[in-house]
């Protein structure tokens, strides 16, 4: 029935997925818009010495999962919230968002839905 609709089930094995270039963090990219299209996935890792500058996505929902790590983010109608292992958060499509300190390099997985890349 998946094959149908031009979906089929993915497996992939985060060791075998190579950093991405041209990303202003290290990122690896599980699941792409031409994997499916339904969401984009990244594994994000954030050294402390970067930063993610105040933005918004237009068209997708953001779900973010802190793997390990420290921070602090900012979202539109919540002000700035601690990001650390363990905390869940999701953005809706058109709310401002952005780190505004990385204090213990973290490591973050990121789903778009639609995908963004």
């Amino acid at each position: 029935m998946y094959e149908e609709v031009g979906m089929k089930p993915i497996v992939r094995y985060e060791g075998d997925v190579a950093f991405s270039e041209g990303t202003p963090f290290l990122t690896k990219i599980l699941l792409s818009r031409s994997d499916t299209p339904t969401a984009s996935v990244r594994l994000s890792i954030i050294d402390s010495a970067e930063m993610m500058s105040i933005h918004v996505h237009g068209d997708s929902d953001q779900i973010e999962y802190c793997i390990r790590g420290k921070a602090t983010i900012f979202i539109e109608g919540l002000g700035e919230k601690e990001l650390f292992e363990g905390v869940f958060i999701y953005i809706p499509k058109g709310v401002r968002h952005g780190l505004v300190k990385v204090i213990e390099p973290l490591m973050v997985l990121s789903v778009f839905v639609p995908p963004i890349f």
